[in-house]
């Protein structure tokens, strides 16, 4: 009998050990005095969440968890609320624990949550956009700082743990897992969590929650399967109201359509939309979008890197996103590697010219990477300027308005009409610095003659060859400038009858996106349309018809009078990045959309009348598509260069070799050949194609870099190449000898493929006017150069970075900048 009770002792006292040793236990209490320690008066934490990477308990009302033993547990980490500031985010699973505490102090819970995404960096080395981001983080003093992924192999995982920290950045940092991150171990995220710590977990900021979520792949296999993240995560919901805003970050998109479906394995998936999801906020493309998911109004957010121009040419840059008390969001791109730049465009040099009777305008670039501009000041005074008398007598400056996030503006009304005048304006950052800048100048009349226009395709015509047959005079005088209110990317200005017109995108929030008209004499604004999305590429014009595709690949016809709709049609394109190639046209059809969207339309009826089912993949490129009689050129960036016959959408060659399936440039189509500059290796490459067959004729070492989207231009003794590093050269057309060389200043900031260290960008393609060559540059300049010696005849500086080639006309030229401006520049 004794022996019996004895053995049912020992098993029970077995079976208690068991259950202690398969279950983990910790604590959450309030750190009143803040030594991390829980004393005897320290209160426990009620309904505090902590997981061990799958299971997600909550705390008892002593402040009390258990959690089940998790093989694969290597963290036990707590999920802070919006009240709860926390030291100790994570403890790393050690079988020495007893229990898991975790000490916790009181916060404020915010009306509004601000927080900074950065993503893609993939370096290991400092450069300037760190500077950047500790600068405006400084500034405006984010709730937390994330990084969405792509930190690089171990060393950027070590440069990144030693440099951009909580510590280092004064604001709590967070990291995603990106393909790049899971690297050479016992499993792929292994160094990563010894860096940086959990790779999936939450947090609560005013009243949203913030759920972290990993790659499911990459170029080591993780430890974790996708069932085991979708369990944790349909856990994780399961602990919070379904109400409760939630907004998620993982180093990709995970759809492009309305239904954002987590699927855990063939027969479970998590409808995020019933959990009130507001966004999905991602990387890995290395390019900048936002979209507006249709009617759920849940947004996406795609961020290119801040480290380096992106795949898809998206400018270096961060995003802040905002969160107001109902939950929503909106964001700010902040272009990374601009240093402090106030620069007055209007009056330009020493003229401002008078349209009307009253007012003139007055109009300023101002950028800073390492802060916000607050506010920008303006004081006009007489021909006496400012000086110690003229400034007690008028030492209230006025506010200039802001059109862009990169241009302000203002009107001023003149006493004295054909006075001299000096123009003083200040711009205030919230980092606390000012920036400052003065320009002497005369009112003068303004006006042109009517001018029949005709500039419908990309350097004036669908073979795009940036030739015209008469000449400008020496200088340019600005006639008029004017803000569009948002960025201007590719979009080119385009010419028809009295109207210029130009596009916006709005990576932000997809919200500013127009088409806009003006009138070519006085600037005045015709009409405007918005689009769904931002338009990046190049517009055409055909039968009186415009025609623009947007990022999302809606494609429009507005007539170019009214700015009324003639057509529209949705490419269904839904893939990323976002559509940037350009269109052309032949005055009949017009030629848009990528991969297996790329379409024949006609200009008058919107009917479509082949699609291309050739080929696929590839990233989209920043190219406009060429024509000759009977073949379209088009290129998918990775992919390769294809020929298609452009009346039935046959393929009739690609190429993929030699530099042609990395490239960006344009291609120009003369004396029935194709000619093409592409970057290959360390010697930039000119191939000259047969149309038909795509068969090289020949090729010839340029010896400078071509990852930019220019196009060469031929005459019948020289080429000139625009390069992306070092600016534009000359070379002798039977030989290929270089005859000259002509280096712009560095980028304001990069936009080509992975650039970061000064290059000397050219995005545009430059115009062959008469014998000179006119173009824009990244460092923000005009150019006007002497195309037999390349010596430089005129330049101004812009103080923005110019993305377009210009349009020209024997009167002058119009060309925008990426503050949003557009600008006619007449012969002086």
């Amino acid at each position: 009998m004794n022996k019996t009770v004895n053995q049912i002792i020992f098993l029970f006292i077995i079976f208690i050990s068991h259950e202690v040793t398969s279950q983990i236990k910790g604590s959450v209490f309030w750190d009143e005095n803040g030594n991390g320690l829980k004393d005897k008066r320290e209160k426990g934490i009620e309904g505090a969440i902590v997981s061990n990477g799958l299971e997600v308990v909550k705390t008892d009302k002593n402040g009390v968890f258990t959690l089940p033993i998790w093989e694969k547990a290597r963290f036990i980490t707590i999920y802070p609320g919006a009240s709860q500031a926390v030291k100790t985010r994570y403890i790393k699973v050690d079988k020495s624990i007893k229990t898991y505490n975790f000490a916790i102090q009181k916060k404020e819970i915010k009306k509004e949550v601000s927080f900074i995404q950065v993503s893609d960096t993939e370096t290991f080395e400092y450069k300037d956009w760190l500077n950047n981001l500790k600068s405006y983080s400084n500034s405006i003093d984010p709730d937390f700082i994330i990084h969405t992924g792509d930190i690089c192999y171990e060393s950027g995982m070590t440069w990144h743990a030693d440099n951009m920290t909580t510590k280092t950045m004064n604001a709590p940092v967070y990291y995603c897992i990106g393909n790049h991150d899971l690297v050479k171990g016992n499993y792929g995220e292994e160094y990563f969590e010894n860096k940086f710590g959990p790779g999936w977990y939450a947090f609560e900021e005013g009243k949203a929650l913030f759920v972290i979520t990993p790659m499911m792949g990459g170029d080591f296999k993780p430890g974790y399967t996708r069932e085991e993240i979708g369990n944790w995560l349909q856990n994780l919901l399961d602990s919070y109201p379904k109400e409760m805003p939630k907004y998620f970050f993982n180093h990709d998109y995970l759809t492009n359509g309305d239904e954002f479906v987590f699927k855990i394995n063939d027969n479970k998936e998590i409808l995020l939309n019933n959990y009130n999801i507001k966004a999905w906020i991602y990387g890995h493309r290395h390019a900048n979008i936002t979209k507006l998911h249709g009617i759920t109004n849940i947004k996406s957010y795609s961020t290119a890197t801040a480290a380096k121009g992106g795949i898809d040419h998206s400018p270096s840059s961060f995003r802040v996103i905002k969160i107001d008390d109902a939950g929503s969001s909106s964001s700010d791109l902040v272009w990374t590697f601009v240093n402090d730049q106030l620069q007055i465009v209007s009056p330009h040099h020493d003229e401002l010219h008078q349209h009307g009777k009253e007012h003139v305008h007055l109009s300023s670039n101002v950028y800073s990477s390492n802060s916000p501009i607050d506010s920008v000041k303006y004081k006009v005074y007489d021909e006496k300027g400012l000086t110690w008398k003229t400034y007690v007598k008028g030492s209230e400056m006025h506010h200039m308005t802001q059109r862009s996030d990169w241009n302000w503006e203002a009107t001023f009304k003149p006493e004295i009409p054909n006075n001299n005048y000096e123009l003083a304006i200040e711009a205030y950052l919230k980092n606390g610095k000012v920036l400052y800048d003065k320009q002497k100048f005369t009112i003068k009349p303004g006006g042109n003659k009517a001018f029949d226009n005709k500039w419908h395709n990309l350097a004036g015509n669908s073979a795009h060859d940036a030739v015209v047959n008469f000449n400008h005079t020496k200088d340019y005088v600005l006639e008029w400038v004017k803000n569009i209110g948002s960025n201007i990317y590719m979009s080119s200005p385009i010419l028809h009858e009295n109207h210029v017109f130009t596009a916006s995108f709005d990576d932000g929030n997809a919200e500013k996106n127009h088409i806009v008209c003006f009138d070519t004499q006085s600037g005045q604004e015709v009409w405007r349309y918005q689009t769904r999305n931002g338009i990046k590429n190049q517009m055409v014009i055909a039968r009186d018809i415009l025609i623009a595709t947007d990022m999302q690949g809606y494609t429009y016809a507005l007539n170019t009078t009214s700015g009324h709709l003639v057509w529209e049609k949705d490419l269904k394109y839904n893939r990323l990045p976002g559509f940037i190639s350009g269109l052309v046209t032949d005055g009949t059809m017009v030629f848009t959309g990528f991969g297996e969207t790329l379409s024949a339309i006609e200009v008058e009826t919107g009917k479509t009348t082949w699609i291309n089912s050739d080929w696929t993949g590839g990233y989209g490129s920043t190219t406009t598509m060429t024509l000759t009689p009977e073949i379209l050129i088009t290129s998918a960036n990775w992919g390769a260069l294809y020929a298609h016959d452009k009346n039935t959408g046959e393929l009739l060659w690609k190429r993929n070799d030699n530099g042609l399936r990395f490239r960006d440039g344009n291609i120009l189509f003369k004396e029935d050949k194709l000619w093409i500059a592409e970057n290959d290796g360390a010697k930039g490459t000119l191939h000259v194609l047969e149309p038909k067959t795509g068969e090289s004729i020949k090729t010839i070492e340029t010896h400078i870099e071509n990852k930019s989207t220019t196009t060469p231009i031929v005459t019948p003794h020289s080429i000139y190449i625009a390069g992306s590093d070092p600016g534009i050269a000359s070379y002798e057309r039977t030989t290929g000898n270089l005859k000259w060389l002509f280096e712009v200043e560095p980028a304001l900031f990069y936009t080509p493929q992975y650039y970061s260290d000064h290059q000397r960008s050219i995005e545009t393609t430059p115009v062959l006017v008469g014998d000179q060559l006119l173009f824009g540059a990244m460092d923000g300049w005009l150019y006007k150069l002497d195309a037999i010696t390349g010596k430089l005849i005129w330049k101004t500086n812009l103080g923005a970075p110019i993305l377009t080639s210009a349009a020209v006309t024997k009167e002058g030229f119009f060309i925008c900048d990426f503050a949003g401006n557009i600008y006619f520049f007449k012969n002086k």
